[in-house]
């Protein structure tokens, strides 16, 4: 894995501008947004408050993954970094989906 893909961990709308600020990008599942937002409402947030700080993003709905790519549009990342952000997650989804099926009665 490239040095600039991290294991998987969730950031907080207000905490992307600045991840974004720093050329990181971001990856997210769309069963993260949970049942308070809907992707089109969390989208127009997003790009709320990262204009609030500067910051001029880019969205890329990843639909067969059902995951967006949020980056800045002055460091996007290169093909292969997010092939490796969504391979991440899809491991870590794999690793969860494992840990509910082995915590369930038989």
């Amino acid at each position: 894995m490239d040095d600039r893909v991290t294991e998987p961990y969730v950031v907080g709308q207000d905490a992307i501008a600045g991840e974004l600020l720093r050329g990181k990008w971001c990856v997210y599942l769309h069963e993260w947004l949970g049942d308070e937002h809907d992707l089109a409402t969390w989208r127009a947030e997003v790009a709320t408050r990262a204009a609030e700080s500067g910051v001029d993003v880019c969205f890329m709905e990843i639909p067969r993954k059902d995951m967006t790519l949020v980056a800045n549009v002055h460091a996007l990342p290169s093909f292969e970094q997010v092939t490796q952000s969504v391979a991440a997650l899809e491991h870590y989804r794999d690793m969860v989906a494992g840990r509910r099926r082995r915590g369930r009665p038989r």
